[in-house]
């Protein structure tokens, strides 16, 4: 294949100007506004360094680099880069050179959201709007590459059971803010539409941006184009601050997060057209939100005791994988941008993960040096370590360095649902509705022992021999699942492929938890008082599991329901409801802040 149209004007872009890297202009002398490419504002946001601030898609001292033009279904729409539409190749094509950068060192890296080589597109004047079925002069290719073999339109438009559409055979051709679909096997055709918007025909506008932008300006996908002076993240700040090296105070605790550019992370959509990540995935978003406008917060990199990198490193990895090629570019790039990684080597630094299975994939010599917020904390050492989950993550301390990481809860969107329907009765009362012992539902998944370390295995084989009708015990779904755990005395709270729902499900359905977790830690373990409000056992205790519990005295549970009441609110991220799950987060860092003062690690 050739480039042609805008393929060629693309490339011209890019041999014209030097769009991978952000050049920095001098800023202001102390606090002010920023001082930034005059063409900055149009697109961009201008902050911290003289640096624009470009939306999704455009790079530039001024943001006027358009790269993903060819991936815009018209002139003024969103570019995707997902490959689950159909697109043209153009756009496979510079959807690759965004997602890949070269890091200082000349080692070259590729981040996720680049089409696969064998996805299947089209080649045509004009933006990447699907082509109509009998529109002629298109021509369609097994990828991008200039070798690639041509294919047909069928094979083109098919991608897992899945196939793209021309726009006009949608509703409204789905008002140019989604793409129209339909699956292989059924003929009904929908619109995917693009993240902000809904409806049949993706008429919804339904803006994404974190906190709204603040009312101080226009939501685009999810990047806030912001009134002047604002820019960051929600369009939260209008003061930049010169450079400091000086020292922070060591007895408060001040945080500041890095001012990135959408190339380098961005809140990339799983899929476009089903742009939302699994819930239970974006406590991150919960976090950020609140440390946005929370007074931790410091606009003055000087004060910082610690330094937040908004990476949205899950939508680099999904929940299986580990976003470790994003991490590792943009880790480079801080380190050679700003002067505040070296003063501690990354150690006062902190991201997010929060797959499955948290920074278990992080190996020794990758990014390991900062903190990491995870949600599972599997920590073991080569001669001590779980017989079925094996040792993962780094060579000494596994998946999680107790004194450096924090494990902070998932997201529980039915926490609200969940918290209405507990009764608003006394303890007494609460203890009296209690009609079993205990209580399980869920996957065991048999075939596979690392599965929550074999503990859900081993029980199901116990409890089909028990036949005691004060274990219930469903592989499964239960119906009111919520609702039987709060008439529930103990539920069982094991991991699952890596972290599980069931220790905050049972929380805040007011259970007190029998946690199973063999090496791993707990939310806010050092922070919260487990004994108060759980019970710890391991999978060696399963057998006498319910000697155990019926040997629980009436006076002990009541301790422990007691606590589960008092301290739940840390179980979830419904500020509607007083979540202190942010609050616990922040109390967690500021006790990893400590451990650095101490040089504990």
């Amino acid at each position: 294949m050739r480039l042609r149209g805008l393929g060629a004007w693309i490339l011209l872009q890019v041999l014209l100007q030097p769009w991978q890297l952000e050049v920095s202009v001098a800023g202001s002398d102390g606090p002010g506004k920023g001082n930034c490419h005059p063409e900055c504002l149009k697109h961009g946001n201008c902050g911290d360094d003289g640096m624009c601030r470009c939306p999704f898609g455009r790079v530039g001292d001024g943001c006027e680099i358009d790269v993903l033009r060819p991936c815009k279904q018209h002139p003024d729409g969103i570019p995707s880069c997902g490959f689950t539409s159909t697109k043209s190749c153009e756009c496979a094509r510079s959807c690759h050179k965004y997602y890949c950068r070269t890091m200082s060192s000349g080692k070259e890296l590729c981040e996720a959201g680049w089409f696969p080589p064998n996805r299947g597109c089209y080649m045509r004047d004009g933006f990447s709007r699907v082509p109509e079925a009998n529109e002629t002069g298109v021509r369609y290719y097994e990828g991008a590459a200039e070798d690639a073999k041509e294919i047909t339109v069928e094979e083109a438009m098919l991608w897992d059971k899945y196939i793209t559409l021309p726009l006009s055979e949608c509703p409204d051709s789905c008002n140019g803010k989604g793409y129209c679909s339909r699956w292989e096997q059924d003929q009904n055709k929908f619109c995917r539409c693009y993240r902000g918007y809904k409806g049949g025909g993706c008429e919804i506008e339904t803006p994404a941006c974190i906190l709204g932008c603040s009312g101080r300006g226009k939501c685009i996908d999810s990047y806030c184009h912001c009134n002047p002076p604002y820019f960051s993240i929600g369009c939260t700040r209008s003061k930049v601050y010169p450079t400091n090296y000086s020292k922070p105070n060591p007895a408060t605790l001040k945080i500041y997060m890095y001012e990135l550019n959408t190339q380098r992370a961005y809140e990339n959509p799983y899929f476009v057209g089903w742009n939302d990540h699994d819930w239970i995935y974006i406590a991150y978003q919960k976090f950020m939100a609140k440390l946005l406008v929370s007074a931790v917060r410091t606009e003055d990199p000087s004060e910082a005791n610690l330094f937040y990198i908004p990476s949205f490193t899950y939508s680099y990895s999904s929940n299986t994988g580990a976003g470790l090629e994003h991490v590792e570019l943009l880790l480079d790039h801080i380190k050679t941008t700003w002067p505040y990684w070296n003063r501690t080597g990354g150690r006062d630094h902190f991201i997010w993960a929060s797959g499955d299975r948290g920074a278990c994939w992080w190996r020794t010599g990758q990014p390991t040096e900062l903190i990491r917020i995870v949600h599972f904390g599997m920590h073991s050492t080569p001669s001590n370590h779980h017989e079925h989950f094996g040792h993962l993550g780094r060579t000494d301390v596994g998946c999680y360095h107790p004194l450096k990481d924090v494990v902070t809860v998932p997201f529980e969107g039915r926490a609200p649902y969940v918290l209405a329907a507990v009764p608003n009765t006394t303890l007494e009362e609460k203890f009296a509705a209690k009609k079993r012992l205990f209580l399980f539902a869920g996957g065991v998944r048999r075939e596979d022992p690392t599965y929550a370390g074999s503990t859900r295995r081993i029980l199901d084989d116990l409890v089909k021999e028990w036949k005691d009708p004060e274990f219930s015990w469903t592989e499964g779904q239960v119906v009111d699942y919520f609702g039987e755990l709060g008439l529930t005395k103990f539920c069982l709270a094991p991991y699952g492929h890596g972290w599980g729902m069931r220790l905050p499900q049972a929380v805040l359905a007011g259970c007190v938890p029998v946690v199973i977790q063999e090496h791993v830690f707990m939310p806010y373990e050092d922070v919260l008082p487990y004994d108060e409000f759980s019970l710890r056992l391991n999978n060696a205790d399963l057998p006498k599991l319910r000697e155990i519990l019926r040997g629980v005295s009436d006076a002990h549970y009541k301790h422990l329901l007691a606590g589960v009441f008092k301290y739940r609110d840390a179980f979830h991220w419904d500020d509607n409801w007083g979540s202190r799950a942010f609050d616990y987060t922040i109390a967690a860092l500021r006790r990893r802040s400590q451990n650095l003062q101490g040089s504990l690690y």
